[in-house]
């Protein structure tokens, strides 16, 4: 699960109007790729309608 910090820093990287594509590991190792439309209290909404919960989250780069 991703930490408090980098949850903080998701949200600031939302209301930017920069690229929000971002590259997301998860716990089971997968690596994918997307643009995020929202990030909720509970996960991250891409914009392609893939979701990801944090509790599946490892690591968010590209913030």
């Amino acid at each position: 699960m991703i930490s408090e910090h980098e949850k903080r820093l998701l949200h600031n990287q939302m209301q930017r109007e920069e690229s929000k594509i971002v590259n997301i590991v998860l716990r089971d190792e997968t690596q994918v790729a997307g643009e995020i439309e929202k990030a909720t209290h509970q996960g991250i909404f891409l914009t392609d309608g893939r979701y990801y919960g944090y509790k599946e989250i490892e690591e968010i780069n590209g913030l």
